[in-house]
Parts: structure tokens; C-alpha cells; sequence
């Protein structure tokens, strides 16, 4: 490679590295302004648009999960045609976007960058990935003490629930999924100063005291050291880890499923009503759990007697749009939550059979484990918040592709 052209790979290179830190840093910035914003939306135009022009250089097994999820989406618009719970064109097609972003802005992340690339971005974000450990671990032991407005208020397992400049936890936990990404990731910390970090930024997500942030904890910390003496996940192992996160999610259990009166304990059993009224194509985009439902008011709702209970009223409807699955298992029916699923076990496996690190597997595994439990009970995955996750999980996952093999780069310092 020339000097000249060399030159010209580089500015390209840190341009594209440089665009993604800077959608990484808006979406943190809205979150953390104004609450979340139409960004995701947009991230999901975008990806949409990207992957149709690069479909020839996606893997065949993303192609596949493509397909199972466009199979999804015309399930939903068949059910519209059928039960036409929900007439606006404007409306479902606002749904359907809202319902395959996830998975486009997941490729889109996957392939926009290679492997090169995606080092590159993690090594530039280690200056701020640091300082938000050391930040937000001070606000947290402090915020125990004395209010300094960074929590809810709620005590959970003894422990002030921790937020920091965020209005609702979930943000907190999603920039900690890509603050954490970017520690096991980069390349240009030492490993006992990585290890020290680790420590601090698992004892500040611990302060977020709630399911998703236990979840995380629990899994890391266990798979961090199993992946030290075995290769793969054994089934006693699965098991094990699963028996962690039941005790692990007491609270929420107990609070949101097990509590006849509770939301989303009934939100979740007419999901499955739906799904069998509606057997075995649910009853389309935007008529049960999405948020266009929630703006329209389903008229499944009032059929529901929604309209009279506290959370799911026209008037106060917190919880309507506060769920992913129950969405999936009732305008999708049966057999598009079969299918939707298997977009996720799809996506799961695209990084599950990687060679890579220790903490970079358990990491993987964690961050993907603790969305898709979150996502019962909140809309965390077709969330702004959720974005930043999804792209933190795509960037530092694929980490040994065959054509980046011949780029993939030592160990590389970034200085500002």
C-alpha cells in the first residue's frame, strides 16, 4: 500500500470510527436531556436503508434472520387485513419500524465497521469509558449517604436505587452496557487496569439495584471465570445461571407476575387471550402493547376493560407500552412469536460461536441475557435507551470475521 493511499484508508477509517462515537454520544446526550428522542427511529430508517444496499456482503445467516423477521412482519400486516383492529396505514407502519429496528440497527452496526474499525472505536471511547466509571461509582457510594438527585427514592435489597443524571434507570444501565463493552473490548488498557475497572463499573451497575443491572452482574462475573478453564457453556452451567437470575429477579417476580392486580401481570395474561382469539396470527401491528396502540387506544383495550384499571387507562396509560414480549405474543400470535424468537436465537448465535476473550464472552452473554428479560416487563429493545445497548453488543461482538482477519490490529494506543 502506498503512503498516499494508506493516508486516504486512514481518514476513512477514523471518519467511520469517528460517526459511530458521535451516534453513540447523541443518543447518551438525548437520553440524558430530553429523555429519549426520535434518534432511534431515525437509526432505524438509516439501517434499514444500509442493509438493502449491502445485502450482498451480508452472511448467510443473517440473511436468514432477515427473513424470519420479515415473515414476522407479514404475519402482523395479514393479521391488519383480517381483524382490521387498526385501520391508519400511517399507524401500523410507524409500528412495524418500531418493531425491526432492533434487528437492523443490530446488522447495521455489524457490518458498517470491521473489525479493525470497531477496535479503533473502543480504544477512542476508553478516556470517557473511564471516566464514567470513576464518576458514577463517587455519585453512587455517595448518593447512599446523601441525596444529591441521582436516585428514585426506592430502596431495593437494602440499596438506594441508583440512576445518575438519567430520569429512569433503565438509561443508566443501557450506557453501562456500552461503557462496559468498550472495557473488555479496546485494546489499549493494560489487563490489571482493566481488572480494577471492571471492579468499579460492576459495584456502580450494582447500584442500579434492579433486574436488568443484577442480571448483568451475575452473569459477568460467573462466566468470567468459568470461560477461564472451559470453552463452551455445558447445560448444568445453563442451568445453574438460570436458578441465579430467578433469585436474582425476586423482586420483580414477585411485583409484576405473581401480583393478580399488578400491570403488567395483567397486561402479560391478556397477551396470551389475544393471542388465542386472534390464534394463530395475533391481531396485528399496532393494536396490542406497541406504542402506536398505546396513541390510538386499541379498541382491544376497552374490550379488555383497560379503560378502568390504574396504569392502562386513556388517561394514565404508564404501562401500555412499558413491555416487548406481551407485544410480540399478541399482534404476532403463536406463530410469530415462534419466529421471533428465532430472530433472537439467531442473532445470539451470531456472536455465541466466536473465539474471543474471557470477559468479552461473559460480557456478550450478560448484556444479550439481561435484554431479553428486561424486555417482559419494558420496551427497553424498541427503546432509544435500548439502542445504545444493541449497538454496543453489535460493535464488540464481532471480533474475529474472516475477511478482517489479515487487518486485525495489536495492541494500540489512542492518545487525545
Amino acid at each position: 500500500m502506498t503512503s498516499k493511499n494508506s493516508f486516504n484508508f486512514k481518514i476513512k477509517l477514523n471518519l467511520k470510527c469517528l460517526f459511530v462515537v458521535l451516534v453513540l454520544f447523541i443518543l447518551i446526550f438525548l437520553e440524558a436531556i430530553f429523555n429519549g428522542s426520535y434518534m432511534d427511529e431515525i437509526l432505524g430508517v438509516v439501517s434499514i436503508a444500509y442493509i438493502i444496499v449491502s445485502a450482498r456482503r451480508l452472511q448467510r445467516t443473517d440473511l436468514i434472520t432477515i427473513v424470519l423477521l420479515a415473515i414476522v412482519v407479514v404475519i402482523g400486516l395479514v393479521s391488519n387485513m383480517i381483524f382490521r383492529l387498526n385501520t391508519s396505514l400511517f399507524s401500523i407502519l410507524v409500528d412495524v419500524l418500531t418493531q425491526v429496528k432492533p434487528i437492523f440497527v443490530f446488522f447495521a452496526a455489524k457490518y458498517f465497521l470491521n473489525t479493525n474499525e470497531k477496535i479503533t472505536v473502543a480504544n477512542m471511547l476508553v478516556p470517557v469509558a473511564k471516566l464514567f466509571c470513576l464518576i458514577t461509582f463517587v455519585c453512587a457510594v455517595v448518593s447512599q449517604f446523601v441525596d444529591i438527585g441521582m436516585t428514585s427514592g426506592e430502596v431495593r435489597y437494602g440499596i438506594t436505587v441508583f440512576r445518575f443524571i438519567f430520569e429512569f434507570n433503565h438509561q443508566y444501565t443501557s450506557v453501562y452496557m456500552l461503557v462496559f463493552g468498550v472495557l473488555v473490548s479496546n485494546t489499549s488498557m493494560s489487563e490489571k487496569v482493566r481488572k480494577r475497572y471492571y471492579v468499579i463499573a460492576i459495584i456502580s451497575i450494582l447500584f442500579a439495584a434492579k433486574s436488568p443491572a443484577l442480571i448483568f452482574t451475575v452473569v459477568f462475573v460467573f462466566l468470567y471465570f468459568y470461560f477461564k478453564k472451559h470453552k463452551k457453556l455445558k447445560v448444568w452451567v445453563i442451568i445453574l445461571l438460570a436458578i441465579a437470575l430467578i433469585f436474582a429477579g425476586t423482586y420483580q417476580i414477585n411485583e409484576y407476575l405473581l401480583n393478580d392486580t399488578a400491570p403488567r401481570r395483567v397486561f402479560f395474561e391478556y397477551a396470551l387471550k389475544t393471542a388465542n382469539d386472534y390464534f394463530p396470527l395475533g391481531s396485528g401491528f399496532a393494536t396490542y402493547g406497541s406504542e402506536q396502540a398505546s396513541r390510538v387506544y386499541s379498541p382491544l383495550y376497552y374490550q379488555y376493560g383497560f379503560d378502568t384499571m390504574w396504569g392502562l387507562s386513556p388517561d394514565y396509560g404508564v404501562f401500555l407500552n412499558d413491555n416487548y414480549w406481551p407485544t410480540v405474543i399478541g399482534q404476532f400470535g403463536w406463530i410469530g412469536t415462534i419466529f421471533m424468537l428465532a430472530v433472537y436465537v439467531k442473532l445470539f448465535f451470531t456472536f455465541a460461536n466466536k473465539k474471543m476473550g474471557n470477559a468479552q464472552k461473559a460480557y456478550l452473554y450478560g448484556a444479550f441475557v439481561q435484554y431479553m428479560v428486561h424486555a417482559i416487563g419494558s420496551a427497553i429493545l424498541t427503546s432509544s435507551a435500548g439502542m445504545i445497548g444493541i449497538i454496543a453488543i453489535a460493535l464488540f461482538s464481532v471480533t474475529e470475521e474472516k475477511e478482517d482477519s489479515a487487518m486485525k490490529l495489536p495492541r494500540v494506543k489512542i492518545h487525545f
